[in-house]
């Protein structure tokens, strides 16, 4: 499952896990607090050098890909490589040199935060549709045609779904539109969700965007087929026309970058 919906909102499930984690490492901060043990200041440390590792590591490993320095502080591209987490167990580590009386609360409370992450982790996993080849379904172009994905498609695909009223999407709009040329081997198709040809034309035109291959899906078939209705959404198919990754959320030329070389094992990105 790569999106969880809570109300009105749809969340990354890296970022629910992480949450989900934050929430019960609260709550086992403040048991021990009622036992006269305080760490929140120092659980508070070693999230958020957890934090800013996993960022500093994807950015050292993408930096080219990043254009100035508030594009590699704008974490709204899903930009982390969970490895430089790591950078927060010299902190762990010396806290628990340090403050040897709540020893056995940080590391009971760091393990209860893992274990429910790990927890959480594999139930969406166990939730995750199976990974399924391109839909049949029937889409159409700016000119009311119709036309379908598999005839679309060509080697290696990747779906975006989106729509002009959704901030994520219009932001990633400018990376997709370059990625076509940056990733000749990859096919990307555009699909508009649930507008109609005037008001794709329209923002099209306003932004001075060109897509070589952009439908439109004005019944939402595609998304309710993923089984998302969060936007933005992106599916990447191999060459075989089997799904093999989907991305929710908008994406960087970083992320987009990582997101293509880290699920195309044996095909061209």
């Amino acid at each position: 499952m790569d999106t969880v919906i809570i109300g009105p909102l749809a969340l990354p499930a890296g970022t629910f896990v992480v949450l989900v984690g934050f929430f019960a490492a609260t709550l086992a901060s403040l048991w021990w607090q009622r036992r006269g043990q305080r760490i929140e200041a120092t659980l508070w440390l070693i999230a958020v050098t957890a934090v800013f590792g996993a960022r500093l590591a994807f950015v050292l490993r993408y930096h080219n890909q990043y254009e100035s320095w508030l594009a590699m502080l704008d974490i709204r591209d899903g930009g982390w490589w969970w490895p430089g987490v790591l950078l927060a167990l010299p902190v762990l580590a010396v806290s628990l040199f340090r403050h040897t009386r709540v020893r056995a609360a940080l590391l009971s409370t760091c393990a209860a935060a893992m274990l429910t992450m790990t927890v959480t982790l594999a139930a969406l996993q166990a939730l995750s549709p199976t990974p399924s080849p391109l839909p049949d379904v029937t889409l159409y172009n700016l000119e009311g045609e119709t036309a379908t994905l598999k005839s679309a498609a060509n080697g290696v695909t990747l779906v975006n779904l989106w729509a002009t009223w959704c901030p994520p999407c219009r932001r990633e709009m400018p990376v997709l539109e370059s990625a076509q040329q940056r990733y000749p081997d990859v096919r990307f198709i555009l699909v508009n969700q649930g507008e109609n040809p005037t008001q794709v034309r329209q923002y099209l035109t306003e932004e001075q965007l060109h897509f070589e291959y952009l439908l439109l899906d004005p019944h939402t078939d595609l998304g309710r087929y993923a089984g998302n209705r969060g936007l933005p959404l992106t599916l990447l198919f191999d060459n075989k026309g089997q799904e093999v990754a989907r991305h929710f959320g908008p994406l960087s030329d970083a992320s987009l970058h990582h997101f293509l070389n880290h699920n195309l094992s044996g095909d061209t990105p």
